[in-house]
């Protein structure tokens, strides 16, 4: 591994076990997750190897997040390379992509989150056209209400969801209407109605306007330059992630405010309560189990750490990247993956790297 990249492993490491003992507390990831387009999302063709005749094109939910994109292109390196499958992707938020998974339009995806896609999840196991094998990332934090550390030091009585109305003022800006502007969730994920469920449960609809980021990376753009330039700003985010690190080292850190715990009567309800900590799946369509087990088998080993995400998406942001350039690097510079795959498989591999 590049030494520049092998020396924030340990920090990244205490950077995860913190984040997921704040979210057994009542905290937040990709989290982390997105609302229903009116179309399917269009096929981003972009096989790299002959397939063998009797092997399944293996189609990948390309959810549109950085950890899932640099899941999918480290997986289909490997499935591609190491073992002839054709792959392909189809692109989309998180709504939209379950439901391409639950019709058989695509065959695997790397995170599905719950419990914010719990019933859909739960809806299509018991159909029984997908099948969960594993974690895909560990367990992330979530949260729906979040300011700097400078905001909380310098409002002192700023703490829970309840005192956004004392404190409404620091965060109206020219587009929210002369409320509290909320930086929510990005279009087409889960939590995004969930914010807004929250907004009136907690009776906040005069209090807090919930402003739609657009997509990923202006939500972080947004974030980091309020943060650069030390303004207040309220916003949905999770972790671990590379952003959430760099607020915590470079910027003094975050306040989660505090809400009622999580409970499934509540989640199940209104949702006015805190995130639970999110479990990260990795969900196929049941067909794969029996039409390519040898893939079935790798994602069943598979670990995507919050050390070896932390790197990879450190290196993404760092070298600006294309998720296929950052897969290829970590591949180059990791050895986790050989336990993944047969012998056979990383020797096809290593050669193809």
């Amino acid at each position: 591994m590049n030494v520049r990249y092998l020396r924030p492993l340990i920090a990244l490491a205490g950077l995860a076990l913190a984040a997921a003992a704040l979210a057994a507390c009542g905290g937040e990831d990709p989290t982390p997750t997105p609302r229903p387009t009116a179309t399917v999302p269009q096929m981003q063709p972009t096989p790299t190897s002959p397939p063998a005749m009797d092997k399944p094109r293996l189609i990948f939910s390309d959810l549109n997040w950085d950890s899932a994109q640099i899941q999918n292109a480290v997986a289909r390196f490997i499935f591609e390379n190491g073992y002839d499958y054709e792959t392909d992707a189809v692109f989309g938020g998180t709504i939209p992509l379950m439901e391409a998974l639950t019709r058989g339009d695509t065959h695997i995806s790397m995170e599905i989150w719950l419990p914010n896609q719990q019933v859909a999840y739960d809806t299509a196991i018991a159909e029984g056209t997908i099948t969960s094998i594993g974690k895909s990332l560990e367990d992330n934090w979530q949260s729906a209400f979040i300011i700097p550390q400078y905001t909380a030091d310098a409002n002192p009585g700023l703490r829970a969801v309840e005192d956004l109305p004392d404190h409404m003022e620091l965060f109206v800006t020219a587009d929210s209407r002369g409320k509290a502007r909320l930086i929510t969730c990005i279009p087409g994920w889960e939590c995004e109605g969930v914010n807004e469920k929250k907004v009136v449960a907690y009776g906040l609809e005069d209090t807090v306007e919930l402003v739609n980021p657009g997509s990923g990376e202006a939500l972080n753009a947004e974030i980091l330059s309020a943060f650069e330039n030390e303004e207040d700003v309220l916003f949905y985010y999770w972790g671990p992630t590379t952003l959430s690190h760099r607020l915590n080292t470079e910027f003094d850190g975050y306040v989660i405010l505090e809400e009622p715990p999580y409970s499934v009567e509540c989640w199940e309800g209104d949702n006015g309560c805190a995130y639970p900590t999110a479990e990260v799946l990795i969900t196929v369509r049941t067909e794969l189990l029996d039409s390519a087990p040898d893939v079935v088998e790798v994602l069943r080993n598979w670990d995507w750490s919050a050390s070896n995400q932390l790197v990879a998406e450190g290196y993404f942001v760092d070298t600006g990247a294309e998720y296929g350039d950052v897969a290829t690097w970590w591949l180059a510079n990791n050895d986790a993956w050989k336990s993944w795959v047969t012998s056979e498989a990383a020797a096809k591999i290593e050669a193809a790297l």
